[in-house]
């Protein structure tokens, strides 16, 4: 009987020493940055664009448009500076159904790109029309060290 009284203090002690254990002071803040999206002349998409820091060096990426079609709308992010069409910086996920989330790690070429990176880019984000007509942007917003 004895044994078993000590046992079960011994499993008591260690329930509550567990119990109690407070990892909230090794967490983190995730840093959080949202951009408002402007729509273009002759349309009348807006939206936001959402950049929360990862615990593992990546950044999430959130698209949310309002009042927009169903069909896929691609996104880009893109420098500012260049030839329009050779100044893709990130390939974003499509936003379907309003929506698109990426998880961004490396710009497009490869090169290592986290939240701090991305904040200071010289860049805006652009949301098309459709895949059938990339040549029309209908949102967009300037992020980064110009905004």
């Amino acid at each position: 009987m004895k044994k078993y009284i000590s046992l079960l203090s011994l499993f008591v002690i260690v329930v509550l020493s567990v119990a109690c254990n407070n990892d909230d002071d090794h967490e983190e803040a995730l840093r959080s940055t949202v951009y408002q999206l402007e729509a273009t002349e002759g349309f009348n998409v807006t939206g936001t664009v959402t950049f929360t820091e990862g615990d593992d060096g990546t950044t999430n990426v959130l698209v949310k448009l309002v009042d927009s079609n169903t069909d896929e709308h691609p996104a880009y992010i893109r420098y500012s500076s260049g030839d329009e069409k050779d100044n893709i910086a990130i390939t974003l996920k499509k936003c379907t159904c309003s929506v698109g989330e990426t998880v961004v790690s490396k710009l497009d070429n490869g090169e290592p790109i986290d939240y701090d990176g991305l904040l200071q880019l010289d860049a805006y984000v652009s949301i098309h029309q459709s895949l059938d007509d990339m040549e029309t942007i209908v949102s967009t917003v300037k992020i980064g060290m110009e905004h």
